[in-house]
């Protein structure tokens, strides 16, 4: 959400935080890293396909996904 509590869309936060197709996320919520290589960027949504979970490496396919949840950090952008 932002200063006046309206929820800023996901696709809004990649932008506003220079986050692009290719960009690697890393996130935690107290389970251990989360990685995610975001693929698409639309209007409100984002797609993305986890890479790590808890830490360890896993393949999965892409889908919606939301960064409200977590506080996410850029740690590389990979060349799709």
């Amino acid at each position: 959400m932002n200063m006046t509590g309206v929820r800023i869309s996901d696709a809004e936060i990649c932008r506003s935080r220079g986050w692009k197709v290719g960009t690697v996320l890393i996130g935690d919520e107290g389970f251990g890293p989360d990685k995610i290589l975001i693929t698409a960027i639309g209007e409100k949504h984002i797609l993305a396909r986890k890479t790590y979970k808890n830490g360890e490496p896993v393949e999965h396919t892409e889908h919606l996904w939301t960064l409200q949840f977590r506080e996410w950090d850029a740690v590389s952008t990979e060349v799709l």
